[in-house]
């Protein structure tokens, strides 16, 4: 018999790879829908803050395993990870936990929160090898 699935430890580095980032994502749109007056209920701040959790704990988690994270990333989606990368999903995920416990967020909260959301988007942009070497001798 021919077997077409890779060993039971590549799933589970690919299975917890995938989960940080739908996690983070989830976090950045939730914080995106704050931003922007979104009403948000009773269940989605409890939601926020579960998820806010969960990303501060595989940001922990992830930064002890960074360069085996960073050889799963090369291997399948060229991103840069770094320790920055990790401290501002971090910070994201404090701020997040913190607008959905009610603590009052003010002009330059917002501000960081909106400048944070948009550097890791920035971070998370897949960009091909060949376009980076192309900017760099422009």
């Amino acid at each position: 018999m021919i077997r077409l699935l890779s060993d039971r430890q590549d799933i589970k580095q690919d299975t917890d790879y995938n989960t940080f980032f739908t996690k983070l994502k989830l976090l950045i749109i939730m914080s995106k829908a704050f931003l922007n007056g979104y009403p948000l209920e009773e269940q989605r701040l409890k939601e926020i803050i579960r998820t806010a959790e969960a990303v501060a704990n595989d940001c922990v988690d992830w930064a002890g395993r960074e360069t085996n994270f960073r050889s799963i990333a090369d291997t399948k989606k060229p991103i840069q990870l770094d320790y920055i990368f990790f401290e501002r999903a971090r910070l994201l995920a404090t701020i997040a936990k913190s607008f959905a416990q009610g603590n009052p967020v003010g002009e330059h909260r917002r501000m960081t929160l909106h400048r944070n959301i948009d550097e890791l988007c920035r971070m998370l942009q897949y960009v091909p090898a060949k376009e980076q070497n192309d900017t760099k001798t422009a």
